[in-house]
């Protein structure tokens, strides 16, 4: 099994909170924002995040099809 496929597989078994932490942290490492340093902008990013959701202000997909058009990409 390639790397990548076993640290998705160990990513994949985490609780929903640490996997949206680890998410938001590889988001941040691609946009060139770095990772949040405390658990306070990690928190104001969720919420943030979840009022954009809410307001109808952010596209969102079940990550089951992300995680899918990541495979197949």
């Amino acid at each position: 099994m390639p790397d990548r496929e076993l640290i998705l597989e160990q990513a994949l078994a985490l609780s929903p909170e640490d996997r949206v932490y680890v998410a938001t942290a590889l988001e941040h490492s691609l946009s060139g924002e770095g990772n949040p340093t405390s658990s306070e902008e990690f928190l104001a990013e969720l919420q943030r995040r979840s009022a954009a959701y809410r307001a109808g202000t952010s596209a969102a997909r079940p990550a089951t099809d992300v995680l899918e058009d990541l495979r197949r990409a």
